[in-house]
C-alpha cells in the first residue's frame, strides 16, 4: 500500500488556490477593522479551524450526501467544473473589496481570545462559510475526496487539507502586514494566479466527468482519475 503523493499535493494546492487566502485578506479586514489586533490575530486561527472543520466534514460525507440526491459523481465533476471555473473567471477580472489603509481598533480589558470567540460566531458566516469554504471549496473537497485509492492516501489527504487551512490561518494572521506590503495590486495578482490554476482544475474536473460518462470520447492519457 503506497501513498499518492502527487495527488496530496495536487489536491493542497487546489484547496489553496480555491480558498484564495490572499485575495480574500481584504474581505478578512473589512469585517474586522474595528478589532484590535491581538483578536483579530486570535480570530484568524480560530476562523482556520473552523474552515477546516467544515471540510473535513465535505470531504467524508460529500458521497453519501450526493447518493442521498441520486447525483452521480462524473454529473458532479461536471457541475462542479464549471462552478469553480466561475470562481476562476472571478478571481481573473476581480476588484479589491477593501481599499482603506488604516484599520481602526478598540481596546478591551476582556483576553482578546475570549473576544476572539465572542466575535467568531458572527464571522462563521460569512466568513468561514461561504466566502472561504464555499460551493466551490465544498465541490473541490468533494470530487478529490472519490480519489484515493487507499486508506493512507485518504489520511495523507486530510492532513494536506489541515495545511490549506493551516495557511489559511497564517495570512489571516498575517493580514495587516501583508496588506501594508502587498497593497491592492500585489493582492490582485496573487489572486489572479490563483485564478488562473483553479480554471486549468476546473477544465480537468470537466474532462474527468465527460471522460466517465462517455466512455472512450477523451484520450485516457489526458483524464487522470
Amino acid at each position: 500500500m503506497s501513498i499518492d503523493f502527487p495527488l496530496i499535493l495536487n489536491f493542497f494546492i487546489a484547496v489553496v488556490a480555491i480558498l484564495n487566502p490572499i485575495g480574500n485578506v481584504p474581505i478578512f479586514l473589512e469585517h474586522v477593522n474595528q478589532d484590535s489586533t491581538d483578536v483579530q490575530k486570535n480570530i484568524a486561527k480560530l476562523l482556520a479551524l473552523s474552515i477546516f472543520i467544515i471540510c473535513t466534514f465535505f470531504f467524508f460525507i460529500g458521497q453519501p450526501f450526493l447518493s442521498l440526491f441520486g447525483i452521480s459523481i462524473p454529473a458532479f465533476r461536471i457541475a462542479g467544473g464549471i462552478l469553480i471555473m466561475t470562481i476562476g473567471f472571478r478571481m481573473l477580472h476581480g476588484k479589491p473589496k477593501f481599499e482603506n489603509e488604516g484599520l481602526e481598533t478598540n481596546v478591551s480589558s476582556v483576553s482578546a481570545f475570549k473576544q476572539a470567540t465572542e466575535r467568531l460566531s458572527s464571522l462563521i458566516v460569512p466568513l468561514a462559510m461561504p466566502i472561504f469554504a464555499g460551493p466551490g471549496a465544498i465541490a473541490t473537497v468533494i470530487l478529490y475526496a472519490q480519489k484515493p485509492n487507499n486508506f493512507l492516501t485518504m489520511i495523507g489527504m486530510v492532513f494536506a487539507l489541515a495545511a490549506a487551512c493551516a495557511v489559511i490561518g497564517l495570512v489571516l494572521y498575517l493580514s495587516r502586514w501583508l496588506f501594508r506590503i502587498l497593497k491592492n495590486n500585489g493582492m490582485q495578482i496573487v489572486s489572479r494566479t490563483m485564478g488562473l490554476i483553479l480554471c486549468a482544475i476546473a477544465v480537468q474536473f470537466v474532462v474527468q466527468g465527460i471522460a466517465q460518462l462517455i466512455p472512450g470520447l477523451i484520450d485516457p492519457a489526458y483524464v487522470h482519475s
